[in-house]
Parts: C-alpha cells; structure tokens; sequence
C-alpha cells in the first residue's frame, strides 16, 4: 500500500491510498470509474430499485449524465480545495462518516465523508483523517441509507478499517505528502 499526492500538487493535505496490484491511487480509480458511461450504465442497471427509491424515476441516459456532470464538479471542487494549502477548507469539506458525530470533533484515524451538499449528490469520497492531512481510501455511489446495505458500499467501509488499523498501528511521517507502505 502507498499513500501519495493526489492531482500531482505539493504539499497539499489531500492524499490518496494507492493499493497494492493497482496501478491507479483510489482517487484515480473513482475519477476513472465516475467518467466512464460504460461503468455507470452497468451501475445504475444494477442498482435501479435504489435510486428510485430514493430519488424517483429517471431515464438510464440521464442518470448517467447526471453522474458523469456531479462527478466533474466534484473533482474540480476537489481540486480547488486541494490546491488552497493556506486555509482550513479541505479538511472541513470532508465531514465524520458517522452522522452522530459532530463536526467539530476531529480527531486522528477519523472515519470522513466527501460529498457535493448544494445538489444532494450520491457520490462519496470516503477518507481518514490523519496527522492533519486528509487520506482518500476509496469512493461509492451511494443509494441506500446504510453503507452495510450494498456489497460496493460495505466495500468502502472495510478499505476505512483497513487503512485506520495500518495507520494506528505504523507511525508514518507525513510531512512530505508520500508514503511508501509495503
């Protein structure tokens, strides 16, 4: 597992989680998977019955576009506030995974949460807050009120665990925005 920069900036809080066999850093993935009419077709197939349950009806092209148009506003935000190194904005974008959680209560190896608020996005970007950086491990469309209600969702929840247990149990120096962890 590495953790490295994320959109090629220095000395940016934002990071992302590159796991082993992959070739691409989980923010990568998720821009990858979000901008891919094939990979969101196939998505919003299976997951019909979610989305009408909580949004309504709506044709397979327009979710799709939909999608594809949240996705590159929400990477463009992302960027905006990953370059901003001066001010406090990324850190408070990403709020607690845990709704019962208050914002104000940060901590180290917290569980996060990135979404669009303005147009109630069902995209996620989920991450762990660390020694003051943010560590993107992963990201879903979520559709259900509960992560533990879908395999791709449950995903993200155990890539969460699985990266706050490596970093509770390896004190990493993080100053330089890399991490090689193998």
């Amino acid at each position: 597992m590495e953790i490295v920069r994320t959109f090629e900036l220095p000395n940016t809080k934002l990071l992302a989680v590159k796991y082993e066999g992959y070739e691409f850093d989980a923010l990568e993935i998720l821009q990858g998977q979000w901008g891919s009419t094939e990979f969101l077709r196939e998505f919003f197939t299976k997951y019909k019955k979610d989305h009408y349950a909580k949004y309504g009806s709506s044709k397979l092209n327009n979710l799709v576009q939909q999608a594809k148009e949240l996705a590159d506003d929400f990477f463009e935000l992302l960027l905006e506030l990953a370059e901003d190194v001066e001010s406090s904005a990324l850190v408070d974008f990403f709020k607690p995974l845990d709704n019962r959680e208050l914002q104000s209560e940060t901590y180290d190896l917290q569980k996060l949460k990135g979404r669009e608020e303005e147009r109630k996005s069902y995209l996620r970007i989920y991450a762990i807050r660390y020694k003051e950086k943010i560590i993107v491990t992963g990201g879903a469309i979520k559709l259900t009120d509960k992560m533990e209600d879908r395999p791709h969702t449950n995903d993200e929840l155990k890539k969460l665990e699985l990266v706050k247990s490596f970093l509770d149990t390896n004190d990493l120096d993080v100053t330089f925005s890399y991490i090689d962890v193998k």
